[in-house]
């Protein structure tokens, strides 16, 4: 063996060495669970007709995925409901309080919350795809019931950034029948869709 093959095979050897010892930390440490509390985004109850929506997460962070468990309650019945993991991977986020209403209608809508709980990262899908590309789809969201109660369940695959960042980042639960109609109808958001299915409704921060 020459000894430029020898130091090939040297190189090799030290870098699966490397890689060997930090994925090892992974599995020794198991699954991790993470919970999150959600409470009302901040809107005027003479805008809102005094929306309360709470709810809570758990999510156990598995090797490449993470398994979501959602309820909610307080929501427009039998409507969907888009749910998001919102976050800046670099930057401090957090859920936006009424200063974050800017143009003064007594509502913050999913654009003037960004800069508080940051882009969707992952959507809260009942099928397909889970990335933000179906954020405002509101074929593939789940559901509320009769009394406004939701549930949700899925495991979800997502990368090691948003793994890493987890306990860094918020869930964001959309959705308001402002004039009680029964569907999500009336005027356009800054988001390119019906105010009513974009609108924030809780927040809550990962822990």
């Amino acid at each position: 063996m020459s000894i430029t093959t020898r130091r090939m095979v040297a190189s090799l050897f030290v870098a699966g060495a490397v890689l060997s010892l930090m994925a090892i930390p992974v599995t020794a440490a198991g699954p991790t669970t993470f919970s999150s509390s959600l409470s009302p985004i901040p809107h005027k109850a003479s805008a809102d007709g005094g929306s309360n929506v709470t709810g809570s997460a758990s999510l156990l962070m598995q090797t490449t995925n993470v398994q979501v468990k959602l309820s909610a309650s307080g929501l427009s019945p039998n409507l969907p409901h888009l749910a998001h993991i919102h976050g800046d991977l670099q930057a401090a986020n957090e859920c936006p309080t009424i200063k974050a209403d800017k143009d003064k209608n007594g509502l913050i809508d999913t654009l003037e919350g960004l800069p508080a709980y940051g882009p969707v990262l992952v959507t809260f899908s009942t099928e397909g795809t889970t990335s933000p590309s179906v954020g405002f789809n509101a074929s593939v969201a789940p559901v509320a019931d009769s009394s406004g109660n939701l549930v949700y369940e899925r495991s979800i695959k997502v990368s090691d950034a948003i793994r890493s960042n987890l306990g860094d980042l918020h869930i964001v639960v959309h959705g308001l029948d402002l004039n009680g109609n029964g569907v999500y109808d009336g005027p356009i958001s800054s988001a390119g869709v019906a105010l009513e299915l974009e609108l924030p409704v809780a927040c809550g921060t990962i822990h």
